[in-house]
């Protein structure tokens, strides 16, 4: 039986989305087009990129927390020092980066094997705080060994033996920054991470 022009028009009505549809549509691609993906740049920001050659060190805890870092601050075999690189320049810790997490500490360069002293600015070193392991943050300093251990599952790194693996279940050196001293006296990166910092996987 033939459609009737009303049919046609009734269901020419259902077919097409009505305004308030169009609307909606519209005001979601709106939404969808002003939230986006991120600028292609973000992941440059200063705040986030991995450590850069010349960047200074700052400590994010205890006395030191906020200042600069000149190997004089810190104690010979002391207990490391929680700190991220810090961007001279531009005035920015690059601390956004949770991988930038240094243990800093200050040993005698006599008792360094020869690869970790060129890496030592006067006794100075820097190693990833995220252990390869698990990427746990370490927190504890075996001063006896010169040891710096995870907490997690106790892996524990030779500082003076450029993090070389002492105990597993870590299968990886922890890594450093090599560092240097800039015309001011200040402990600078000379260059990135040894290695990747954290675990495989992160």
């Amino acid at each position: 039986m033939a459609e009737t022009g009303n049919e046609v028009e009734r269901e020419s009505r259902r077919a097409e989305p009505g305004r308030r549809e169009v609307a909606a549509g519209a005001a979601a691609l709106a939404v969808v087009s002003m939230a986006g993906v991120p600028p292609a740049d973000a992941a440059d920001a200063p705040d986030n990129l991995f450590v850069q050659p010349g960047d200074r060190i700052q400590p994010v805890l205890g006395k030191l927390r906020k200042k600069e870092l000149r190997p004089e601050m810190l104690e010979v075999g002391g207990r490391p020092v929680e700190s991220f690189p810090f961007d001279p320049a531009a005035g920015v810790l690059r601390r956004k980066n949770r991988r930038n997490r240094l243990l800093l500490l200050r040993l005698d360069p006599g008792e360094m094997d020869d690869a970790t002293r060129a890496r030592s600015a006067d006794g100075v070193l820097a190693y990833s705080a995220l252990c390869t392991h698990r990427a746990c943050t370490i927190k504890s300093w075996m001063a006896e060994k010169r040891h710096l251990r995870c907490h997690c599952h106790l892996s524990q790194f030779a500082a003076l033996q450029g993090g070389r693996i002492k105990r597993g279940p870590a299968k990886r050196s922890l890594p450093m920054v090599p560092l240097g001293l800039d015309d001011e006296g200040f402990v600078v990166a000379t260059d990135g991470f040894t290695g990747k910092p954290g675990a495989a996987k992160t």
